[in-house]
Order: structure tokens, then sequence, then C-alpha cells
């Protein structure tokens, strides 16, 4: 009697296994699927960063708009690095990374934030807590923008000694990255 019930138990379980893996791989299809479908869309994407000449930011005065000098990519132009503006291309939610490297020093106030038609809608403040070659100062939010917002970046740095700091070139150290997410 027990062999019978151990068998039937048994049996049982590899019912369950067998139903539960076909279930999975009908999940992951159907996932695949859907991955597939939704990124056949290229989302609007642009980098930009800074690399030139020593950039510097003086101390106090309030915020100034970042000149940026190159795009790594703008997959629909929307950058003018004229005017140092993101024209977004189509209304919806966006990812949006801002960064700034620079020489602190102990005590140091830095201030980045995201602008949209001139109107601040996000903003990041850091103090340095102690004197260092390369303080990073990034923002990174999602928010909903309409097609043809201007977006740009401002920057502010207060320290103690009152006194100018420079920002660190290269992409990796001072960028704008914009990503269309929904």
């Amino acid at each position: 009697m027990l062999a019978v019930v151990s068998l039937i138990v048994a049996l049982a379980g590899v019912a369950i296994g067998a139903f539960s893996f076909i279930s999975m791989n009908n999940y992951i299809n159907d996932l695949n699927t859907y991955i597939n479908e939704t990124n056949a869309y290229v989302l609007p994407m642009a980098r930009m960063y800074y690399e030139g000449p020593t950039y510097t930011i003086p101390d106090g005065g309030g915020p100034m708009l970042f000149n940026y000098t190159h795009k790594s990519y703008d997959t629909h132009e929307a950058f003018n690095l004229d005017t140092d503006s993101y024209i977004i291309p189509e209304t919806g939610y966006y990812q949006v990374t801002a960064q700034y490297s620079i020489d602190a020093v102990d005590g140091g106030f830095f201030l980045i934030t995201l602008n949209s038609n001139n109107v601040e809608v996000s903003q990041r403040a850091s103090t340095c807590s102690r004197n260092t070659n390369v303080f990073g100062v990034a923002i990174v939010d999602i928010l909903m923008f309409d097609q043809g917002d201007s977006i740009t970046v401002k920057i502010y740095q207060s320290d103690p000694g009152a006194v100018s700091r420079n920002i660190f070139d290269g992409e990796e150290e001072t960028f704008f990255a914009i990503a269309k997410i929904a």
C-alpha cells in the first residue's frame, strides 16, 4: 500500500514539474515576443560632452548654462551645440543624466540643474567634505517632456575661498545624456 501511495506522489510530482516547465517556456516565449516588438522602435537618444580648453566656473554668481563642445551620438539631431540645448523630438518620459567633474575643496558647494524652457525641473546639490582632485556632481532623473521643449543644463559652484574652479574635460567626466523610455 505504501509503495502505491509513493508511486502516486512521485507521478504527481513529475506531472507538476512537466507542467511548470511547459508554462515557463510559454512565458519566456511571450516575454521574448514582447521585448522584440517593444524594441523594434529605436528611441531618441543623445549624449554630449565637454572636451577642450580649461573650463572654469566662477565662485557664486548663480547657475550658468553649461557649454558642451562635442556629440557622441544624437539619433534625432536634437542637440544644438551653439545654444547648448536639446529639443525634445517627441512627447514622452525621458531618462536624463548630467554630470560634471571638478577640482573641489573642503566645504565647497556644487549644484547642477536641469531646465525645461528655462524653468528648473530638477536639481542636485552636493557639498564636498574634503579637498579632492576630482569631485563628481551628477543628476539622474526621469521626467515627462512635450515635443519641442528645450532642455538645458546649468551649473554652479561656491567654495569657502571664493575661488573659481576648473572642470575636468572628457566624455566620462563631464557629459549630458538623454533617452526616451516611454
